[in-house]
């Protein structure tokens, strides 16, 4: 690799830890925490039509790149309650699925029960799991991260990519309005400035092309709605919007009567308008 690529490379990398030092919960015990908290309503906070329709374009993504599930070794990484797993499984693959969420897990496990699939559970953090410890280094076909904090940096990045002996798909935001209330909240309470985009599909993207790999590529575009009580909403902005740091009661009563006024029948509803990169290359492919 020539000096100007390495340098290209390492201003990337920089570039991608300052990208993600502010927008991230940094704390395995908080981003339990948080999920175990969201996974009683994640499954249904995005309409069901809709995220049939994206698995279904996550499957046919796979098989266009060459992925045949019948007797493959399956990783994924943030699996939450299963929303690639599952339908993996079914196809013949042989999943194993890791969170660091209990709750998603439990969700993940009820489903198994009930339609006896053999998927291998594993409760981690991606952060700090020992890939030779866990038997994993070059052992799956597929590795998949899709959607998930899972992978906040180039060092969960590149051990994703030492699991796998053949292919891995990664998806991420390309851009996500922020909810209406995050930017009022921010603005009028906390006063601090919005953040109107995730984008956190080009870093890896870029990284994969300046290392020599072809990854292909998928943009799409959707709408998210999501509908929560208005105390599940608040304690969600908070624990989000906070990333690690403590409100004190003041600041935590004030999110917490913005969403109940924003709420006259109990319910906070949003929609986002999002758009969304999946990407599959080969670990071998450069």
């Amino acid at each position: 690799m020539g000096l100007q690529k390495k340098d290209d490379i390492n201003n990337l990398l920089e570039c991608w830890k300052k990208a993600t030092d502010n927008v991230l919960i940094q704390d395995e015990g908080r981003m339990a925490e948080f999920w175990n908290k969201r996974s009683v309503n994640y499954a249904n906070n995005i309409e069901k039509d809709n995220r049939k329709k994206r698995t279904d374009e996550i499957l046919e993504f796979l098989k266009e790149s060459g992925f045949n599930p019948e007797g493959s070794r399956v990783l994924d990484i943030g699996c939450g309650p299963g929303t690639l797993s599952l339908p993996l499984s079914k196809l013949g693959a042989e999943v194993t699925a890791l969170d660091i969420s209990s709750g998603m897990l439990n969700r993940l496990k009820d489903a198994v029960k009930e339609e006896s699939l053999p998927i291998d559970i594993i409760e981690c953090s991606w952060w700090t799991a020992d890939i030779d410890l866990l038997g994993f280094r070059n052992e799956y076909d597929l590795v998949i991260a899709s959607m998930t904090p899972a992978i906040r940096d180039i060092e969960d990045f590149d051990t994703m990519m030492a699991c796998s002996k053949n292919l891995c798909y990664y998806s991420n935001f390309l851009r996500r309005d922020e909810d209406r209330a995050y930017r009022e909240i921010r603005s009028s309470i906390l006063g601090e400035k919005s953040e109107n985009t995730m984008n956190g599909i080009i870093y890896p993207f870029m990284y994969l092309y300046l290392s020599g790999y072809s990854p292909s590529l998928r943009i799409s575009h959707s709408k998210w709605k999501e509908e929560l009580t208005w105390k599940e909403a608040a304690d969600q902005a908070i624990e989000f919007i906070g990333r690690g740091r403590d409100f004190d009661n003041e600041t935590k009563k004030r999110i917490m009567d913005y969403y109940k006024n924003a709420s006259p029948d109990g319910i906070y509803r949003s929609e986002s308008d999002v758009y969304t990169g999946m990407m599959v290359w080969k670990v071998n492919g450069r």
